[in-house]
């Protein structure tokens, strides 16, 4: 049987407590076998949260201490999550990224589900991203690698235009670990460690893409960014069909589920988030405007512009 966990980056602030321990609470009451690793900044936050947990559950939780000379980096949250997948790496054969605002909805057969997410290529799942700030962060994120001008990234990403960010629960395999990060550590970590885009599951599926060849799934589904972080403004029956679609294991809509749904995400996202409930309280008319003097000259320009760069690089390798 596939040996797996959960890595969960945690800081006290806000009420990241109070989401890391609903969370774990979820994985309680569930009963849940799978260990989550809490990732913190210091001994006294760990102990802190550590205590909140056995008073509660009588049990102890799973730990890891970002190392003090880490601390100084601006992305503490990827740095995080890339320090404790190196720790990770060699004790499982699937890691799992979740943040604290998350939740257990279903216990599942995690040994199994990782092994499908993975086969299936279910985190390289992409929809057309047509806003600007979601495509400006991966943008940015590959702008700092120095792989913007990649030809191969934007084949596949399609100049851009298409995003598979938090599509699904993002399931690392361990043994390519090793080799990721040997790839990894040939870039400037001053630049990636102290930029808020780099994304660490966009440098994941560079990887991936660059060095072992792997295809992103395109959806021509449209949404502001990946479409599960966004998909709470939808029609309900848009909605069913967009996660049986996408096949996908989480969703941030708690209102429209299936049967493949084990995990809640964003659950900081507040109701009167203007995307989150971009279909449910704004009228028709309103959100027609907003299409079609916003999205729509967006998409045919970005869809000709994509078309003419392929038909171009097409003549000159011919």
């Amino acid at each position: 049987m596939n040996r797996v966990a959960f890595i969960c980056p945690l800081y006290d602030m806000k009420n990241h407590f109070d989401f890391a321990f609903n969370l774990y609470k979820s994985k309680h009451d569930l009963h849940i076998d799978e260990e989550i690793y809490f990732v913190f900044s210091d001994e006294e936050q760990k102990e802190k949260f550590r205590n909140r947990i056995y008073e509660a559950f009588s049990e102890e939780i799973s730990w890891l201490i970002l190392p003090e000379e880490q601390l100084h980096y601006k992305s503490k949250v990827v740095v995080k999550k890339m320090y404790a997948l190196r720790m990770l790496k060699d004790q499982y054969d699937y890691l799992a990224m979740v943040d604290s605002e998350s939740l257990f909805i279903k216990k599942g057969d995690f040994p199994k589900l990782f092994e499908e997410i993975w086969n299936k290529r279910l985190c390289l799942n992409c929809n057309i991203s047509v806003l600007k700030t979601p495509d400006s962060y991966m943008r940015r994120c590959f702008q700092t690698l120095g792989l913007y001008h990649d030809k191969i990234l934007k084949k596949e990403f399609h100049y851009f235009i298409y995003n598979f960010w938090f599509n699904e629960i993002p399931v690392y395999k361990c043994n390519n670990l090793t080799e990721f990060f040997s790839w990894l550590d040939k870039f400037n970590e001053n630049g990636w460690k102290n930029t808020f885009e780099c994304f660490e599951y966009w440098m994941y599926a560079a990887f991936l893409i660059k060095e072992k060849g792997y295809h992103l799934n395109h959806y021509r589904v449209i949404s502001k960014g990946g479409v599960m972080e966004y998909i709470g403004g939808r029609p309900h029956k848009d909605q069913l069909m967009i996660l049986n679609m996408f096949e996908t294991h989480w969703t941030s809509c708690p209102e429209v589920i299936n049967e493949n749904i084990v995990m809640l995400f964003h659950l900081d996202r507040q109701d009167d988030d203007l995307i989150r409930v971009y279909g449910e309280k704004f009228p028709r008319m309103l959100r027609s405007i907003y299409f079609f003097a916003f999205v729509y000259p967006r998409i045919v320009i970005r869809y000709y512009y994509t078309l003419y760069l392929n038909r171009i690089n097409r003549f000159f390798h011919n």
